[in-house]
């Protein structure tokens, strides 16, 4: 049997187990005082929040592959609401999701066979230029200072609440279902286009969002109700313990040979990108919205700086706890920056894309598809409408290869394609006519 199917086997076996002990337990035994309470761990895979249910598919098993290794897990035990104790839990070697007793107030037990225990916990990851800082004063609280994988180790920042659980209702094992409060976004790309039109593929910038926080404080306890904005650790304005968070995040990214890729993805709180319709249609970005940002990187041994934003792109306005955003760049010199994203669940599996971003042609798979909706007669306005703006413009932020074309391919009346600097490769018996701007030569 795959080693790392009998894995996953045993940590469902846990979970089975809990199931089985919660029922079981329906009258009162001898209570065993001082009874030590098991641990088990999950992390959800996507977006979806602790505290709707457990579905295996939903989860990632701790210590089931080394993406699922996110060392040591504070626990706090709170009894019908009063803090008890707090302690650290480590994934027991070879058994996939158990948690055994590392430091603290000592391994965590049972202190009545009805009474209410809640169980909040959380990882405390760090480095050298950032991550999670615990409070000298609270010991459930912490400062998050975001940033790069490689300076932060937020990768394997995760939260979790389950309770009010009792002995007499849930048996000895607690399970703990853990999600992700922060939210990470992956460069996979930046493209430059001179004033020729030529494209050259940039290997390193520093990407600067002046308005997203650069670091905020969380409190483990923090009640929240697990559903929608809500259903995090963040302190709020006005809670104990809340500091007015600065703002201003840089991001420096380097996709050179030898370099990590994963090292140099960028871990944000939580945020909405605002409002900037003014962007869609390619007007300067609006400097005051959350989504804003610069691009500064050296062109040709000349550093350049240029302005993007978030905001105006469609179908989604915000980036969510535990999701992950995969945006590709475009910069024209005297032009706005063009943005594409794709925001997938966070997992350590295949992932199953969903889009959202401004409409325009990102890849050969959509110059495709919008060649074949060029071809029909009558033209399906409804399809085009999924790569055109408002203005009935559709943009490419790649060059397109349509020399599969035969004959003549016309642009509807009211439509336009502006290539912005791209090629469009057409064969020598193909031909491309209508309202067709900026195309590079």
């Amino acid at each position: 049997m795959d080693i790392l199917k009998h894995m996953y086997l045993c940590g469902a076996g846990i979970f089975a187990a809990m199931s089985f002990l919660s029922c079981g337990r329906n009258a009162e035994p001898d209570f065993p005082a001082g009874e030590e309470i098991s641990f088990a761990g999950a992390v959800n895979a996507g977006a979806l929040r602790a505290g709707s249910g457990f579905d295996e598919d939903d989860f990632v098993m701790i210590n089931s592959s080394s993406d699922a290794e996110f060392g040591d897990i504070a626990v706090c035990k709170s009894v019908d609401g009063v803090m008890d104790a707090v302690s650290v839990y480590s994934a027991a070697d070879g058994v996939e999701g158990r948690l055994e007793y590392s430091s603290g107030d000592g391994q965590l037990v049972w202190s009545g066979h009805d009474a209410g225990h809640t169980f909040h916990a959380w990882t405390f990851p760090s480095g050298d230029g950032g991550g999670v800082t615990m409070s000298a004063d609270n010991r459930t609280a912490g400062k998050a200072v975001f940033g790069i994988q490689k300076d932060t180790g937020l990768e394997q920042f995760i939260v979790a609440v389950e309770g009010p659980v009792t002995y007499a209702d849930n048996g000895n094992y607690v399970r703990l279902l853990f999600y992700r409060p922060v939210a990470k976004i992956q460069l996979t790309g930046l493209s430059h286009i001179d004033a020729m039109g030529s494209v050259t593929q940039v290997e390193q910038c520093t990407v600067t969002f002046p308005n997203l926080y650069s670091s905020a404080v969380f409190d483990a306890r923090r009640e929240r109700s697990m559903d929608g904005d809500e259903a995090d650790v963040w302190l709020r304005e006005g809670e104990t313990g809340y500091e007015a968070p600065e703002k201003g995040l840089v991001w420096h990214w380097d996709a050179r040979d030898g370099t990590d890729p994963r090292d140099y993805m960028l871990y944000v709180c939580p945020f909405e990108f605002g409002q900037d319709d003014g962007v869609a249609e390619g007007d300067q970005p609006d400097e005051l919205q959350p989504g804003y940002f610069t691009v500064t990187a050296e062109i040709g041994g000349v550093t350049k700086t240029y302005f993007a934003s978030l905001a105006g792109l469609a179908d989604v306005d915000r980036l969510d706890a535990g999701q992950f955003m995969k945006m590709q760049l475009s910069v024209q010199d005297g032009a706005y920056g063009g943005v594409g994203c794709t925001i997938v669940d966070w997992n350590t599996g295949q992932e199953d894309n969903v889009i959202h971003r401004r409409p325009g042609i990102y890849s050969q798979e959509d110059a495709m598809a919008l060649l074949d909706i060029l071809r029909t007669e009558p033209v399906d306005e409804d399809a085009l409408a999924e790569y055109c703006d408002d203005s009935r413009t559709i943009r490419l932020y790649s060059h397109v290869d349509w020399s599969s074309l035969v004959g003549e391919l016309v642009v509807p009346d009211g439509y336009c394609i502006d290539a912005q600097g791209y090629r469009i490769i057409l064969s020598a018996g193909g031909t491309l006519s209508g309202n067709v701007i900026n195309v590079s030569e």
